[in-house]
């Protein structure tokens, strides 16, 4: 029975870099541009973080501009506010597969 779960193992393995592979069976990065007022879009994020229950990394971060990262299950999501142009950008990317430390 051990072998067999190693085998099927080894399969899902593969299935996976075949998917990393094949650009069809991978689905595009999604980003967002949305007209957004400066404290509109930073109270966006207030309100996301509260909703989700999560504090977002904060990337960047300057008088006219905030970049902040929260973790959605397997994914990224990076909103930048940025004032000078008046918009809110979203952007949702794989997160890296984190694997189990080798001692």
């Amino acid at each position: 029975m051990i072998g067999s779960k190693a085998r099927g193992m080894a399969g899902l393995a593969a299935l996976a870099v075949l998917a990393a592979c094949e650009g069809r069976l991978v689905p595009p990065p999604a980003d967002q541009t949305v007209p957004m007022g400066f404290s509109e879009c930073l109270s966006r994020i207030d309100e996301t973080a509260a909703r989700i229950g999560q504090t977002p990394a904060v990337l960047a971060e300057t008088s006219d501009s905030r970049i902040v990262r929260f973790r959605d299950e397997g994914d990224f999501v990076t909103v930048s506010c940025d004032a000078t142009a008046a918009r809110m950008v979203v952007q949702t990317r794989p997160a890296p597969v984190e694997t189990a430390p080798v001692f």
